[in-house]
């Protein structure tokens, strides 16, 4: 939009550069070589408006259509005791191929990818489209939790910043984890027997 803006004031100068030569020559005629820029005729100005106008809304809509025509995720996530829920919701107008689903930290630029094991159900088989308005919900096996609370605590050793990331074919979206999930997490760790 920046771009129309910037062409619109060079093309204003130019129109008033040429407005005030012409203006100047005709006011002042001895002073100067009787040249005046011929101007063609108000069909001609108006045929050249209509076509500047239309290259600009054509420009525009094309530029618009390409921000609205992305992938948009919306990340919720439920925690049950030993029962974590997550839900990937599609709202862009592009449909998202879901190609996986792990935990992120931040702090350390550490991905750990969740095996389709640990989920119940069909949608824990990936990749998986989504259209707009569709869903995918993962959840987890009971008797799994504890492999995903050894896996985290032992390579997230601080759990604060730990997020849950949803990778697709054109980039990834991330939420962070609840805090009932990481509280989860950390007493499922000391619970099983390997941590001690």
């Amino acid at each position: 939009m920046k771009y129309f803006l910037w062409l619109g004031a060079v093309f204003a100068c130019v129109l008033c550069a040429l407005a005030g030569v012409t203006i100047g020559i005709n006011m002042n005629p001895t002073s100067t070589v009787r040249y005046v820029i011929a101007w063609g005729s108000v069909g001609d100005w108006v045929a050249g408006a209509g076509a500047f106008s239309a290259v600009a809304v054509a420009l525009w809509q094309t530029h618009s259509h390409r921000k609205e025509d992305v992938e948009d995720l919306v990340i919720e996530q439920i925690q049950q005791e030993r029962r974590w829920v997550i839900s990937v919701v599609s709202k862009g107008k592009r449909p998202a191929r879901v190609v996986g689903v792990g935990f992120y930290s931040p702090k350390t630029d550490t991905i750990l990818p969740i095996k389709r094991f640990v989920f119940e159900g069909q949608n824990a088989s990936l990749p998986q489209s989504l259209n707009y308005a569709e869903n995918l919900q993962f959840v987890t096996v009971p008797d799994m939790f504890e492999t995903i609370a050894i896996n985290a605590v032992r390579n997230f050793d601080d759990l604060e910043d730990l997020e849950i990331q949803v990778k697709t074919t054109l980039g990834s979206f991330h939420a962070a984890v609840l805090e009932e999930t990481k509280a989860a997490l950390r007493e499922a760790f000391r619970e099983t027997p390997a941590s001690t």
